[in-house]
Parts: C-alpha cells; structure tokens; sequence
C-alpha cells in the first residue's frame, strides 16, 4: 500500500514542478487564465525573417472555440505571403505603417489584381473570408505591429506565389506554424 504525503513542502514542489512543466512545454494551457502579462506570452518567427508572432489566445494552444488573437510584428521591408482562408480577419494597427493588398475575386479563377489600401497606426481592416491578401511593411524606419483577430480557429491558410496563381492551384498549409506543435491528427476510423 502506497501512502499518501499530504506535507505542504512536497505538494508545494509537485505543484512548482508541474507548473514549470506546462510552462515549457510547446503546448502549456488547456485554457487561458483571466489575467496574463503579455510580455510572458512567447514570441517566435517560424523560420520567417522579419516577423515576430505571438499567440494570445488561441484555439490549439488555449482551447478557444470561435476566435483567435494574434500580435505580430513585421521589420521594415517584411510582408505575409499572398494568401488566403475561410475565415473572417481583423486587423487593427498598433504602430508603425504599410500596404494592405487586398484582392476580392474569391469567385474567379485566380484572385487577380489587388487594390493597394495604405495602413497606418491606430487604422483598422478586415478581411472578409476567401478574399486574397498580403501585408506589407512599406515603411523603411519602423516595424510595423498589429493585433489581428480572426474567427473559426484553427485557420488553413491557402498560399499563391503571385495574383495570378488559379485558386485550384494555392498550396494548402495546415497546420499553419503557430499551430504545428499543438496539432493533433484526428483519430481515424477505420470502419
């Protein structure tokens, strides 16, 4: 028969120990506590020069169900890829400036060519689903931040080289970056 230790010392250092534990695990939170320092949060480029990413809320990560919470931060000259996805995104600019092509031909073969819309800070765009984007920042003396929300988490990113790839080509990248490490294959069923 096993006995049970109930002293404060050694709960104390299982409870540290399984902290520090999460803490460092790649997926650490199965949900999201009320208050967090964003400054904590970690921070990474996914092997992409120029950007910093940080997931704040989201769905693999945290278990959020309907949106998901991103602050990046691109270096001058840095951009996404042309990209597209089956979610709605918010994007509000924090500091810093660019270009936001944007091209809204989801029902055509290819997106086709884009309209350029300054972005500058305090600024706020959304893209609506389907619709080709990119972002840029065009600014050479600042990084551009923003915060971007999206809705339907995970999302699956489907990339163009350039405006006139047919969507029937786009590659698909799902997981997306952020979300590798906490991805888990469904189980299959085998009936």
């Amino acid at each position: 028969m096993v006995e049970r230790c109930t002293s404060p010392i050694v709960l104390l250092c299982l409870f540290s120990f399984s902290a520090l534990t999460l803490a460092f695990s790649p997926c650490p939170l199965t949900g999201l506590p009320l208050v967090r320092n964003i400054s904590e949060i970690p921070q990474d480029n996914y092997g992409r020069a120029g950007l910093s990413h940080m997931t704040v809320a989201g769905s693999l990560l945290h278990g959020m169900k309907e949106v998901e919470v991103w602050l990046q931060t691109f270096s001058p000259g840095t951009h996404t890829p042309i990209h597209r996805h089956s979610c709605e995104e918010v994007f509000i600019v924090l500091k810093g400036s660019g270009t936001l092509y944007l091209a809204s031909d989801s029902h055509g073969r290819y997106p086709g060519k884009p309209q350029e819309h300054f972005i500058f800070p305090n600024s706020t765009f959304h893209i609506p689903v389907n619709d080709a984007h990119q972002l840029w920042n065009t600014n050479e003396h600042e990084d551009l931040q923003v915060l971007v929300i999206i809705s339907r988490p995970p999302v699956k990113v489907f990339v163009y080289e350039d405006w006139s790839v047919p969507h029937t080509a786009a590659k698909v990248k799902f997981p997306y970056y952020w979300d590798e490490q906490c991805y888990q294959e469904p189980p299959k069923d085998e009936l």
